[in-house]
């Protein structure tokens, strides 16, 4: 069988000089063009090297203050032939024939819109020359991610993105959102934590924002990404778990044991898991997995994801949530260590933790969600006696302090109890101490941009995987 290539006949790429040279003359009868468009158009954009070389030099003007006119651009360029003129020439010429200085925005998005069909070009025949020449050991879905990557660059490089606003308008914005909450127009911006004084000194998860929740292994981390996951959706915003290191079973009996909690007859997540449980108990699960069913909440079990593969999949997500009539708030990373960052600092770990939180950081804020990305804390805080952590103990923090809106740390002084020797030998105030305990957990904010740092107690119950403000007593 002949595998011969096909090859694509030669095509000429998508350009519009007419929509270029149309600009540049209305930018230089009309200077004031330039702030409708400097938030979407650069010079790369051009397909002609001598207009993106003139739009650079007007662009530098411009920003000092300065009059872009054909004269003021003279001593840029030199005496060159430029088909049968000078550059000089061919600037005065381009703002003698310049028209519809008032269309000269719709030129500039012609002018993106080609470059951005030329990228896609590019990086399409980038992806094919990589796949024929992938080597042997070499994984195509690398190459898919890169191409996906790519192509997510270019879409974002598209369309209006002004970001300057006058301050007054800023602030005008806001208090006319503070007004309409207080009116019952739309609710808070924020989706409620689920404890009342930690949604006072926080505002809960709040758009745009980074939690960083540390702690030690046994404290609660998975239990705290499970049980928030839940208690978001069911409070109709949609949440998305990536659990990169607990298997899905695992999650799973976490969140219907969550989901079927009763203080007098509780259903330990474990029991599931090994299929331990009677029939009521089963009817119980299976009316927890009908309501789950409708409730926004989207678990993703991948082993290992880099931050592009996350940023990926957020926005995916994010897409099939409004088809379903809900909005993305908050997304779960259980947890950092599992996170892949990208090649550049291969080996220099805290360099890549930093490029990751900086990443997440970046993605909460572009998709207008919170990222609630859990880390663990060095071991040396278990050598002290007072075991509660402080923020130095960010393992391999990197940026994660500076990047994060609120680094909370989960602790629980029962786990320390309950390993303790005085406790394993029977001492009555070990003993206790941990009944007294063994259902607190303390949420202890060492960083908060919005409000006070301080410690929460709250109500947990590793053995279900739930946690809250309530306090549940069973009956004994």
């Amino acid at each position: 069988m002949n595998l011969s290539v096909i090859e694509t006949p030669a095509r000429a790429l998508p350009v519009n000089i007419d929509a270029e040279q149309g600009f540049l003359g209305a930018l230089l009868v009309n200077n004031s063009i330039h702030a409708h468009v400097s938030n979407f158009l650069a010079p790369h954009h051009f397909s002609e090297p001598v207009h993106a070389r003139i739009y650079e030099v007007a662009c530098c003007l411009i920003a000092e203050g300065k009059t872009v006119t054909p004269i003021t651009l003279r001593d840029f360029f030199g005496g060159e032939d430029f088909g049968g003129m000078t550059i000089w020439q061919y600037i005065v010429r381009l703002r003698e024939e310049a028209h519809g200085v008032l269309i000269a925005i719709d030129y500039a998005k012609i002018i993106v819109e080609a470059a951005c069909r030329r990228a896609i070009i590019d990086a399409g025949q980038d992806m094919i020359g990589q796949a024929y020449a992938l080597p042997t050991g070499g994984r195509a879905s690398e190459i898919a991610i890169g191409a996906i990557g790519a192509l997510q660059a270019i879409s974002e490089s598209t369309g209006d993105k002004n970001t300057r606003r006058d301050a007054g308008a800023s602030a005008g914005a806001l208090l006319d959102h503070i007004a309409r909450v207080k009116g019952g127009e739309v609710a808070k911006a924020g989706v409620p934590f689920g404890v009342p004084d930690i949604d006072r000194d926080t505002g809960g998860f709040m758009p745009g924002t980074l939690w960083v929740v540390g702690a030690r292994p046994g404290m609660g981390k998975t239990i705290l990404s499970c049980s928030e996951a839940v208690h978001v959706a069911l409070s109709g915003v949609g949440a998305l778990l990536f659990s990169l290191e607990v298997p899905e079973d695992q999650v799973s009996a976490r969140i219907l044991s969550d989901m079927t909690f009763s203080a007098r007859s509780p259903i330990q997540f474990g029991r599931i898991l090994r299929e331990d449980v009677n029939d009521l108990e089963e009817r119980r699960l299976i009316d927890a997995k009908r309501d789950l069913d409708l409730l926004p909440l989207v678990i993703d079990v991948a082993p290992r994801l880099s931050v592009t593969e996350i940023s990926l999949r957020v926005r995916a997500e994010k897409e099939r949530m409004v088809k379903r009539g809900f909005h993305l708030g908050v997304v779960f990373i259980d947890y950092l260590k599992f996170v892949k960052a990208s090649d550049r600092y291969r080996g220099q770990r805290v360099y890549e933790v930093g490029e990751i939180s900086a990443s997440l950081k970046e993605l909460a804020k572009s998709e207008g969600v919170c990222v609630v990305l859990l880390a663990q804390l060095n071991r040396a805080l278990e050598n002290r006696d007072d075991k509660r952590p402080y923020l130095s103990d960010l393992r391999e923090s990197g940026d994660l302090e500076a990047d994060a809106d609120v680094v909370a740390f989960i602790h629980r002084e029962a786990y320390y109890i309950q390993a303790s020797s005085e406790f394993k030998l029977g001492h009555g105030d070990a003993v206790s101490r941990f009944a007294e305990l063994e259902n607190v957990a303390e949420i202890i904010i060492a960083k908060n941009r919005a409000g006070a740092v301080r410690g929460h107690e709250i109500w947990c119950d590793v053995s279900c995987s739930k946690i809250g403000a309530k306090v549940w007593r069973r009956d004994p």
